[in-house]
């Protein structure tokens, strides 16, 4: 359920972007934090979609002082086509490239990069974060929530601890 105003309402805009397979991708930017410094690329679960997140998006935006930036994959709320990895890649490629022309500054950062994974994350195993941390470049130390599934990881402590961490710390230093 919905649990904010209509105040919060208006920070939400809604719209349609399109992958490089030719799929209409379905973009959600939540303005939380009037004049924020950094916007958060979300990629959410595989088990929800834009408007099941929204509630999350605007607390974990308004908890950390960032804006949040997310999109549905392919087949997922009422973005088209079906998902598939090939899907994927294109997918997130669209997002990156709808915010980056949302947010004028953003096309000029190069920013680090934060992996958080759940080490028993029952869909996407946990391979699959060390591989990614391991071959980007910008990376700063990841998260590895012992315990942590696909569907919880969100519950641990730690979790809102290094976001905030990340956002409070290791990105004002990359600016420097």
């Amino acid at each position: 359920d919905f649990q904010y105003g209509q105040r919060e309402l208006d920070t939400i805009e809604v719209f349609l972007t399109k992958s490089a397979r030719g799929n209409r991708i379905s973009c959600m930017y939540v303005r939380c934090v009037p004049g924020a410094r950094y916007t958060v690329l979300f990629s959410h679960g595989n088990a929800v979609d834009l408007g099941q997140m929204s509630s999350f998006y605007i607390g974990l935006g308004t908890r950390l002082s960032c804006n949040i930036f997310s999109y549905d994959y392919s087949g997922y709320g009422v973005s088209s086509g079906r998902p598939s990895e090939k899907n994927l890649y294109a997918d997130i490629d669209a997002a990156w490239q709808a915010l980056r022309t949302s947010i004028e500054k953003v096309s000029k950062i190069t920013s680090p990069v934060l992996i958080i994974h759940g080490t028993e994350d029952e869909v996407i195993d946990f391979s699959h974060g060390l591989a990614l941390y391991e071959r980007c470049p910008k990376a700063v130390e990841p998260l590895w929530v012992e315990g942590a599934g696909h569907n919880d990881i969100e519950l641990y402590s730690q979790y809102l601890e290094r976001l905030r961490r990340f956002i409070s710390q290791e990105l004002p230093s990359q600016r420097a």
